[in-house]
Parts: C-alpha cells; sequence; structure tokens
C-alpha cells in the first residue's frame, strides 16, 4: 500500500499535532527570542534510548543511555542521558523550553489492523505478535531499572517522568513521527540543501520505509511502504536463522556474506523478498515471519530451502551459511538500489543523498548506492538507527515546527562526556598508578606510534565520547594496518569475536583517494568502498575478503589529535592509516575513565593513551611513562 505523498490525508493527520509552515533556508545569526536562548530536548527510547540537546539551532550534546547503564542496546527511560546534556549546557529541565520525543504512541491502527488480520489468517503467529505487544505496553520501571526493549507506555508518561527526575517544567512536550525524526537526523543535519532523503528500518509508527526530498527546511514524503513490509525485519530475521541475536548480531552477517556466494538470490528475489514495480517491494510473511524468528521459529517451508538454521553462536559455520549470508545482502541491496533510483528519479533528479534509519547501518548497501547509483554524495549520520532519532526530533521541531532557518551541520559525532586530566589522574591513583601527564603531545604521539610499529594495540581514549555505535577516534582499539595478523590477534585475544569479522581504517582525509576508491568525506564508517588494488598489501588487517573497507577519514579540524597521530604514523611508516576498533569487549563502548581502565586490565592491550596519560603494560604490570 503505498502512502502516497505529502497532502495525503493520513500524512497530514500524522502531522497535525507537531507541524505548523517551515521557514526558508537560511545561514545567520542564532534566533533570538526576547533575548533569551531557546533549548529542546530530544528523547528516543524503546530499544536504543538517547537524549540530545539543541540550542538555538546548533547541538551540544547527544549521547545514548546504554553507556551509562552498561547494556547493549538498553531500552529504558533515559535520565542518565538527559542528566548529561542537561549538565554539559549548565541548566536544568526547567529552562529547557521543548521536548521533542521521537514517536507517536497514539498511532496504533496500522498495527492493530495487522494484528486483526494474523489473528484470522495465522493463528499461532498471532499469539507471539500478542506477546510481543504485551511486553511493549509494559512499564519499564521509568528510568529507574535497565531494560533491554523499553516500554511503548511509558511514552505516556514523559512530563511525569521527566518531573520525577528532574524536578518541574513548563516545556512543551512534542510527539514527532517517528520516520519524520529519522528524515531530520539525516538532512537537516547533511551539508546538502537539496537532497534525495531516504529512511528504511525495523518500522515507524505506520511506514517501513520511506522515500521523501528535501529542500531548505522543508521534507516532502514521495512514498511509503507500510509496515509489515519491512527491510530491517527481512534482514534481522535471516541473520536469526544464522544463529546471530536478532536486533544485534546484523552486521555479523553482513561482514559474513563477502565469504559466500549468493546462491539463494533467485530464489529470495522471487518468494521471499519480492519487487512487483521499481520503487516499492513486499515481504512474503507465510515464509518469513518476523515474530516468530524472534523465538527461533522459522516455517517448515524456508526449512526445506535453506536446511535447518544454525544452532546460536557457538554452533560451526558451513558454506550454507555463507552462501545464505550472501544472498540475503545481496537481495537487501538490490531492493535498496532500486528504491533510491525510483526516489532519485521521481524527487527530481537530486545529486545528493540523505540516509537514515536502522538499516542505514548497512554500510555494504551504502557504498554501493555511491559507486554504483546516481548520487554524487552520500550523507548517513553517525547514529542513522533509532537513537539518532534524539538529534532528529531536535532538528525537526526547531525547523518544521518552529519555522527556524538551518545553522547546523553534523561533521564530527563528539558530542558525549569529556574528561580532563584532572579526572583521569584521580582514576589512576585510585588504581594505584601515581604518574604525571605527559605534557608534550608530540612526545606522547612519538610514544604511541613507537607501540603501534612494534605490533602492539593502543587503547586510545581521548576528548568527547563519540554519538552512535561507531568508535570514530574518541573510544577506541588502535593497531598497525600493515600487519595482517594482527587482525587475528584482535579478534581472538581481545575483543573475543568471530575471526571472519573486518577491522575499519581510519585514514588522513587528505590521503583518502591515495587508497581506496572514494569520492568524497567517510567521517562516520557508514561506507564500505573498495581498497585500491595496489595498496590492498600495503594495509591488509583492515582489507575484507572482498576487497573493500569501511572507511573513516580524519578531519584536521574536527579531529586534530586524532589526526596529529595518524600523521606521526605516516612519518614513521609512510602509510597514513590506523586499524580502528572499538575501545569495549562484549559490553557498550566504555565512557569513563574508571571503564577504560577496568577494560585495559582484563584485555591484552600494549598501551593505554588516555588524555595526557601514557601507561604501558609490561612484565604483567603497568609502567608509568612521565614526561619532561
Amino acid at each position: 500500500m503505498d502512502l502516497g505523498h505529502q497532502g495525503s490525508g493520513r500524512e497530514a493527520a500524522s502531522r497535525t499535532r507537531t507541524v505548523s509552515q517551515p521557514g526558508p533556508l537560511a545561514q545567520g545569526p542564532p534566533p533570538i527570542r526576547d533575548g533569551v536562548t531557546m533549548y529542546i530536548l530530544g528523547l528516543a527510547t524503546m530499544g536504543e534510548s538517547a537524549a540530545a540537546l539543541l540550542k538555538d539551532g546548533m547541538l551540544v550534546a547527544a549521547v545514548e543511555e546504554e553507556r551509562f547503564t552498561r547494556v547493549k542496546h538498553e531500552g529504558c527511560f533515559p535520565i542518565r542521558a538527559i542528566a548529561f546534556c542537561l549538565a554539559q549546557a549548565g541548566i536544568t529541565l526547567a529552562e529547557v523550553d521543548h521536548v521533542a520525543v521521537y514517536w507517536q504512541p497514539f498511532r496504533v491502527g496500522v498495527r492493530a489492523k495487522a494484528l486483526l488480520t494474523t489473528a484470522l489468517t495465522h493463528p499461532t503467529a498471532f499469539a507471539g505478535k500478542v506477546s510481543r505487544v504485551f511486553e511493549e505496553l509494559s512499564l519499564a520501571g521509568g528510568g529507574q531499572a535497565s531494560s533491554s526493549q523499553g516500554s511503548w507506555a511509558e511514552l505516556f508518561l514523559v512530563r511525569r517522568l521527566l518531573a520525577r527526575h528532574f524536578g518541574p517544567s513548563r516545556a512543551k512536550i512534542h510527539y514527532l513521527d517517528h520516520h519524520r525524526c529519522h528524515m531530520a537526523s539525516a538532512f537537516f543535519a547533511s551539508p546538502f540543501d537539496e537532497a534525495t532523503v531516504m529512511v528504511f528500518d525495523g518500522a515507524g509508527e505506520e511506514a517501513a520505509t520511506t522515500l521523501a526530498v528535501g529542500s531548505g527546511t522543508t521534507l516532502r514524503v514521495l512514498k511509503s511502504i507500510p509496515w509489515p513490509h519491512s527491510l530491517g525485519h527481512f534482514y534481522s530475521a535471516i541473520t536469526g536463522f544464522l544463529g546471530f541475536t536478532m536486533l544485534d548480531g546484523e552486521y555479523k552477517m553482513m561482514g559474513l556474506a563477502p565469504y559466500g556466494k549468493p546462491e539463494y538470490l533467485p530464489f529470495i528475489r522471487r518468494n521471499l523478498l519480492v519487487t512487483d514495480r521499481p520503487g516499492s517491494y513486499r515481504l512474503n510473511h507465510a515464509l518469513l515471519d518476523y515474530h516468530a524468528a524472534l523465538r527461533g521459529r522459522f516455517s517448515p517451508a524456508l526449512r526445506r530451502i535453506f536446511g535447518d538454521p544454525r544452532q546460536g553462536d557457538e554452533a560451526p559455520f558451513t558454506e550454507r551459511h555463507q552462501q545464505l549470508a550472501a544472498s540475503a545482502q545481496a537481495a537487501f541491496e538490490e531492493v535498496v538500489f532500486d528504491l533510491a533510483s525510483w526516489a532519485f528519479e521521481e524527487g527530481g533528479r537530486r545529486s545528493h543523498l540523505a540516509l537514515a534509519g536502522g538499516c542505514g547501518l548497512n554500510c555494504s548497501a551504502n557504498g554501493r548506492l555511491l559507486r554504483e547509483g546516481p548520487f554524487k554524495q552520500i550523507y548517513v549520520p553517525p547514529a542513522p538507527h533509532d537513537a539518532g532519532c534524539a538529534v532528529g526530533a531536535t532538528l525537526l521541531l526547531y525547523h518544521e515546527t518552529l519555522g527556524q532557518p538551518r545553522r547546523f551541520t553534523m561533521t564530527h559525532a563528539a558530542y558525549g562526556p569529556a574528561y580532563d586530566d584532572h579526572a583521569i589522574g584521580q582514576t589512576l591513583r585510585a588504581a594505584g598508578l601515581h604518574m604525571q601527564p605527559i605534557a608534550d603531545e608530540e612526545t606522547l604521539l612519538g610514544k604511541t606510534v613507537e607501540v603501534l610499529t612494534g605490533g602492539g594495540v593502543v587503547g586510545w581514549f581521548q576528548g568527547a565520547m563519540e554519538f552512535g555505535p561507531r568508535a570514530l577516534g574518541s573510544r577506541s582499539f588502535l593497531a598497525d594496518p600493515r600487519r595482517d595478523r594482527i587482525r587475528d590477534t584482535l579478534n581472538a585475544k581481545i575483543k573475543k569475536r568471530e575471526l571472519f569479522r573486518p577491522f575499519a581504517p581510519s585514514v588522513k582525509e587528505e590521503a583518502t583517494a591515495d587508497y581506496f576508491e572514494v569520492t568524497q568525506p567517510s567521517p562516520f564508517m557508514n561506507l564500505a568502498l573498495p581498497v585500491r588494488q595496489d595498496k590492498r598489501a600495503v594495509i591488509p588487517a583492515v582489507t575484507h575478503i572482498d576487497g573493500s573497507a569501511r572507511i573513516q577519514t580524519v578531519s584536521r579540524t574536527d579531529q586534530p589529535r586524532y589526526w596529529r597521530l595518524l600523521d606521526r604514523f605516516e612519518r614513521a611508516t609512510g602509510v597514513p592509516i590506523l586499524l580502528n576498533t572499538s575501545f569495549n569487549i562484549q559490553e557498550p563502548i566504555v565512557c569513563t575513565p574508571e571503564q577504560a581502565l577496568a577494560t585495559f586490565n582484563t584485555s591484552g592491550v600494549d598501551a593505554l593513551v588516555i588524555g595526557n596519560y601514557f601507561v604501558e603494560r609490561g612484565g604483567g604490570t603497568h609502567k608509568a611513562m612521565y614526561g619532561t
């Protein structure tokens, strides 16, 4: 079913509580309301909880709740993230003008209709979906307790929960359309004045995919594909079939895909993920049911084609598993490419693409769109998944509802907590490490490069924590990309993860084209692109089996210390690249100095560079490195 153009009754109804006429595109001084600053707090909950704070159109803070609770994909009401955002701005909740919530919980019609249809046609699947509904409607503790799922019901209690934890507030609360928040997180944060806009995820209130165009401060929908026809659900269900944890292990399937041949692609495209006409698709739920897959159940018809599902993370991989991963990835890419091409033509052939939604983390598909599609440049924000809707909600409200001009471009992701040398020193001394910071940065970087060129792994903890799921040089493990064997060391001994999973390169922005087939910056690691043929043997540790790499370009302006480390490494080796993977071991990326030191202690990492402190492992103890 096509939800139609912007003027359709259904879409207009979804916007009546939140949207006024947007203002024209303009770049200029911050808007003044009788000399008072405007603060907008953005909230995302139910699985990827996060908060963000906008001050006069500029992002002040953005952080995911999981970094504080240490529960991956945390879904509880984000009280800790909110507290950080308010503290970062030096304000209380009473000073916030608007609260922008990333979901309209009162829009349940499409899901209720689908649930009734399932009850009549597939009673067994209906039981599973009802169980899921009750989980979502139950309270998750009002932010007091961690919850991996979060609660739909809590969305109705936002004002009460805010008052309980932060005191009374006169802020106006706005419930915003989920996919429009995704669109805003990509387009309004991009450098583009005009763009084709794509959102594809599990689902919003009604839509599973939205194709649109952005111009200035307006977003105009071309087409929406309704839930339950979801690309995210297709990809996640196959992830579950392959024995990975759904809603967490999708990136593992993407990493496994290049090892196989897409033998099942014709079957999938004819019978499972079907395109009847350009710019559309449908999912065969009788063959692959997402909610049944969440409980590990797959139809006999699917088993006859694909064989038995892989039984969990410990089960071995076979050639069949690799073929299925390759086939699912290829089918996903085909559909995404078709949707993007349709939107490009129908939207007036706008050559820039802004892309968001959980499926926007599929860097292989994103890379193909840039290589083979009609777009000159693609922008994917650092958090295209639901956490990014906390930022998107603030931008949507500011531009579309309040009619304010665009002023902000998101060129980096460092909007989380930062710690100075005083705080870091206290942590180290509490752990029995009595040392002084290294005052001279060249000395600090030189010691770091010495460990890296010697084949060691460095824990790199610098500045403000990144927003989004990628480590981008603030909370990273770093290694020498010239050493092929370092991959196995990292996977088996430090990260403790599957050996087939690739590692990403961080590269000085100005040197990117020398090593990779890319024509634009990629600061957020959301594009997988070919490594140049003559460079693959130079940087084997970050070159995947198909010759691609998930690139992070590092700007001297946005990340000066990380850029200078890359530059120092280049002076020592001739290569302006480092292997970069997230600073964590089977948990959320570290946030605090305490977490960084604890992870360092339990890992095989050789050195920890934390602020201006250098801690080196040696002989089972830590050696303090002093500056002069």
